[in-house]
Formats: structure tokens, C-alpha cells, sequence
């Protein structure tokens, strides 16, 4: 009983640890990227968020594919949420090129991270710490797992204005 509650502490410090990225150690390429994605979410207040969630989720892009949660793109985004929202029908040929449209344009995934995170502003009322749980468990934005979560993106988000990225 000892060795599992161990081994889940060193996997979640481990977890919390990889899923950062130190800001003062960025390449040119993920400060321009970081530039690129503030630029596209100044409208709507929501550049740190993008920023923040680009970071968690690919670490700016090294990460594009998770075939286990079928999540895509610079944001992580669920391939069945975005053919959702586009009102697309869910077949294997449309998840597989919508999951490259995440993947390889810039301007899509960032306008479908940015309605995604609108419409969970909308359902929580601008209340964050929701809002961010909601990006990654959707209604289920008070679980353990979304907290946490929330809590690495306001992390990200306190560290990137920090440094004025």
C-alpha cells in the first residue's frame, strides 16, 4: 500500500514538473509562437489563457497528437468537441482531417480553442478557475483532475507575465 502511494506521488510531482516549461529558457521559435498566439487573443482578453493552455497542453507545439484522448493540435483540442461545434458528422474520414486542420493550421486551432473557451467563460460567467477546469474536463470541471489543472494554467499564466511574454 506504501509503494502505490509512492509511486502516485512521484507520478503526479513527475506530471506537474513535465508539463511545464521554463520561461526563461524558450527558443526564438516557441517566443514567436507565444507572440503569434498573444497577437490572436487580444480580442477577446484571452492571449494568457491561449498562451497558457498552448504551453500545458504541447508544449508550444512539440506535442501535436494524443491518439490516446484523440486531442489535437497547439491546444490539445478533443476531435469529437471540435467536429461538434462545426456541426460536421462524426466519421473517421472528417476526424482525421479536422485533427490535421488542428494540427498544421495555426489560425483554425487557435480560433476553435478560443470559441471553445468562450462558450465555458459563457457557462461559468468569467469564473477562471471553471472556465480553465471546463477546457480540460469539460462539465466535469470541478474534479480533482481539473482543478489541478486550473491551477498549473494560473501557474503558467502568473510565470508568463512575470517575464512580460
Amino acid at each position: 500500500m506504501k509503494f502505490k502511494f509512492l509511486l502516485m506521488i512521484l507520478l503526479f510531482i513527475s506530471n506537474v514538473f513535465a508539463s511545464n516549461i521554463d520561461i526563461k529558457n524558450l527558443t526564438q521559435e516557441q517566443l514567436e509562437t507565444l507572440k503569434e498566439i498573444k497577437k490572436h487573443g487580444e480580442d477577446t482578453g484571452l492571449s494568457y489563457t491561449l498562451m497558457a493552455i498552448a504551453i500545458k497542453e504541447s508544449k508550444l507545439g512539440q506535442y501535436m497528437v494524443n491518439l490516446d484522448t484523440k486531442d489535437f493540435g497547439l491546444y490539445q483540442a478533443n476531435i469529437k468537441t471540435v467536429l461538434s461545434r462545426q456541426n460536421i458528422k462524426d466519421t473517421t474520414w472528417n476526424r482525421n482531417v479536422f485533427a490535421s486542420k488542428l494540427v498544421s493550421d495555426f489560425q483554425f486551432a487557435t480560433k476553435n480553442a478560443i470559441e471553445e473557451l468562450t462558450f465555458w467563460q459563457k457557462i461559468h460567467k468569467n469564473d477562471w478557475t471553471k472556465v480553465w477546469g471546463s477546457y480540460n474536463a469539460g462539465y466535469k470541471f470541478n474534479s480533482k483532475q481539473a482543478r489541478e489543472y486550473s491551477k498549473e494554467i494560473a501557474l503558467i499564466i502568473k510565470e508568463l507575465k512575470k517575464f512580460n511574454v
